[in-house]
């Protein structure tokens, strides 16, 4: 890729950026409102989902702004992502910054918090056997997982330099005026039903599922490509599990210099270079990253056949 095409790819667009913060907040309160009004079980399930990947594509969004992609001002693209994205899911952009780009100068090695963090784990040791895996996604899924969001955020605020004591007023002021406001509005309840639920359940569920199509149960690669997954994504995929092109993951990590709404294009570019489209670890579906955390003899044939992407699959990409 040539200069000239990186550098249109990486422009800043606010007025995208913006359009994407709203349309993700409107529709937060729509799916509750909606939930609240024709109340049934079922709908409330599905409106937990809704939300908790509405709340992993605010995320999303708040880590474009940890690359600065929201604003060409800095200032503004900073506290944009602290009170619209960041805040309101319990961390500050500032700590996660520190932590993400030392994820992005060393990945998967002894100097990446991430992996430092799961390296340990046996819940993030590859292959594990379908009866693990699903455990451990149901313990996500009723809540139990929520700890270890928890644990994550303190970790980032550990790591990070000790926040100025305005800045810690100015987050204890957020949280006090906004719950203070819900509750005298007498939308004490609905917090608790149509945000910390689904926090606390689909969105732990999903961040684990993206983070191993990410970065785990990958064969090894030659060089960069080592321990980066792109996953493709349909639809319901893009709904409820990787919104806002975060699929793209490899693409994310040669060029973080290019917004979550032109990897897309950027996945396509470089998949007119031989070697990235023979080399890069191209999974075609979420459903089929799950078959390749499972050990061989547990995964279908078509598993094997999903390491590698094909041209045609391209189609696959468009968001």
């Amino acid at each position: 890729m040539d200069k000239e095409q990186l550098y249109a790819l990486s422009q800043v667009n606010p007025f995208v950026s913006t359009c994407h913060i709203l349309l993700e907040w409107s529709a937060v309160l729509l799916a509750a409102t909606l939930c609240q009004h024709f109340w049934n079980p079922m709908l409330y399930m599905a409106t937990i989902a809704f939300i908790g990947a509405r709340q992993h594509a605010l995320l999303i969004l708040m880590h474009d702004g940890t690359h600065y992609r929201l604003c060409r001002n800095r200032c503004i693209n900073d506290w944009m992502t602290e009170l619209l994205l960041a805040w309101p899911h319990l961390v500050t952009m500032r700590s996660y910054r520190e932590n993400h780009l030392a994820h992005h100068y060393y990945v998967n090695t002894e100097r990446d918090p991430d992996w430092l963090r799961k390296k340990d784990n046996p819940e993030w040791r590859f292959p594990q056997s379908l009866r693990n895996l699903l455990s451990i996604f149901v313990r996500d899924l009723v809540g139990i997982g929520g700890i270890n969001l928890i644990r994550l955020a303190s970790s980032f605020s550990s790591a990070a330099r000790v926040p100025s004591k305005a800045f810690v007023r100015m987050r204890l002021a957020f949280y006090v005026m906004v719950i203070g406001a819900l509750i005298s509005a007498g939308c004490g309840k609905a917090l608790i039903l149509y945000w910390i639920i689904p926090f606390f359940t689909w969105l732990v569920l999903i961040m684990r599922i993206r983070s191993i199509a990410e970065h785990f149960a990958i064969p090894d690669k030659p060089g960069a490509y080592r321990q980066m997954r792109t996953t493709y994504a349909g639809v319901l995929a893009r709904l409820f599990v990787a919104p806002k092109n975060v699929n793209y993951h490899i693409e994310h990590h040669f060029f973080p210099s290019v917004p979550f709404f032109r990897l897309a294009q950027l996945h396509a570019l470089l998949m007119s270079n031989e070697e990235f489209a023979r080399t890069a670890h191209i999974t075609q579906s979420y459903t089929k990253v799950l078959l390749e955390c499972l050990p061989r003899a547990d995964s279908s044939a078509s598993a094997a056949e999903s390491i590698h992407s094909q041209p045609a699959s391209l189609a696959m990409a468009e968001p």
